[in-house]
């Protein structure tokens, strides 16, 4: 399986900080919220990030992921569930664009 690591990603903004009363260690249960800031969240949510029938996805995949969180996904989308759908819904049209 193609995990991604810190190292991977394109963007070098991430907060790698916890807030308060955010604890990086229990993302997988922070189930509806996703900081698009933080990288350790960001970097777990990628790395959860699977095809149709659940079939693992290449990095290139989850980098392209990674850029559509970044610079195309609207403020007001928000929630771990509706981000994934927005992706799915919108990752063939915003494909092309990705800029590496």
């Amino acid at each position: 399986m193609p995990q991604l690591t810190k190292a991977d990603l394109h963007y070098t903004d991430y907060s790698w900080t916890a807030v308060p009363g955010d604890d990086p260690t229990q993302v997988k249960t922070d189930a509806d919220r996703l900081s698009r800031k933080e990288g350790y969240e960001v970097l777990a949510y990628l790395n959860s990030f699977v095809g149709p029938e659940k079939v693992d996805l290449s990095k290139a995949t989850r980098l392209i992921i990674e850029w559509i969180v970044h610079e195309k996904l609207p403020s007001n989308v928000q929630g771990r569930t509706k981000v994934t759908a927005w992706i799915v819904e919108n990752y063939v049209t915003l494909k092309p664009s990705y800029p590496r």
